[in-house]
């Protein structure tokens, strides 16, 4: 029977966790080159491949066994305690357990040395994605037409869900899919590392901002602001409106007149400030 333990799926989601937090999601996925989608399935306990696992595994150095159920036999060789100790296996281990736990640590230490190329040629295609829209602008500079500007790459979440259990907003991210934003059409306080772009809905927010418009989020900015655009998460879901003050209370107004306001109710929560609306190109403010 071939199995493999619940204990040990705990185990490898225990240990991405204490890296996740130890490094961070983003920086530990550009690290490893394990997409942040995959990352999320196994710490949230979702289906994930087998041969997702199995990277995971291999990058944390962490032995990844699916095979048949392991029980002792005095037929099988056991290995001295110093040698066990020297490879990292239970004391029980046998000469066939040392066997595999080489072999494993070989094909490991290929499939490192094949991410890290991986990752190598992905920061050399970023870092010559970044030079484009430099060289563009800096021969509009030398025309008079424009100054040096750079590009940021801001993840797309297609979802917005609740997390089970805590209510937690959670922004599903696409592995797959980023948006380039000019830096200099983002908002002064914005920075790259908080940023989320989420598409709206409805005509709510006409005519600055129209259903199927790209919205830029910066979930570090939860403070209200009089007259600032928001992300808000309400009973009726998340929803994109412009704070106001009236005599003490909180409203979210809608810029279409057809929609009257609404004042911000107990349970609402501010998710970020928009920095950035699109694609055509409109204001922030």
């Amino acid at each position: 029977m071939s199995v493999v333990t619940r204990y040990g799926i705990d185990y490898l989601r225990q240990a991405v966790r204490q890296r996740i937090d130890a490094e961070g999601l983003r920086p530990f996925s550009l690290r490893t080159g394990i997409p942040l989608g995959q990352l999320r399935s196994v710490v949230e306990g979702r289906a994930a491949r087998s041969t997702t696992l199995e990277l995971i595994a291999s990058v944390l150095e962490l032995e990844f066994y699916i095979g048949p159920a392991r029980a002792d036999s005095p037929a099988r060789p056991r290995l001295p305690s110093e040698i066990a100790r020297a490879l990292d296996l239970p004391r029980d281990a046998t000469v066939d357990d040392a066997v595999d736990a080489i072999r494993k640590d070989a094909m490991a230490s290929r499939l490192r040395e094949g991410i890290e190329l991986v990752q190598e040629l992905m920061e050399r295609a970023a870092a010559a994605a970044a030079m484009i829209p430099r060289l563009v602008s800096r021969g509009r500079s030398r025309a008079g037409e424009g100054t040096e500007c750079g590009v940021v790459m801001i993840p797309f979440a297609p979802e917005v869900r609740l997390a089970a259990g805590t209510g937690e907003v959670v922004f599903e991210e696409s592995p797959e899919v980023s948006i380039a934003v000019s830096a200099d059409a983002l908002a002064s306080w914005a920075r790259p590392g908080r940023l989320t772009c989420v598409r709206a809905a409805g005509d709510s927010m006409e005519p600055n901002i129209r259903d199927g418009d790209l919205v830029v989020v910066d979930a570090a900015r939860t403070d209200p602001l009089d007259g600032q655009l928001f992300a808000v998460r309400t009973d009726g879901g998340v929803v994109i409106k412009r704070l106001r003050q009236n005599r003490g209370r909180w409203l979210l107004a809608s810029d279409n007149r057809a929609h009257p306001s609404q004042p911000v109710a107990e349970d609402d929560r501010i998710l970020g400030q928009v920095a950035w609306c699109g694609p055509r190109g409109r204001g922030r403010g």
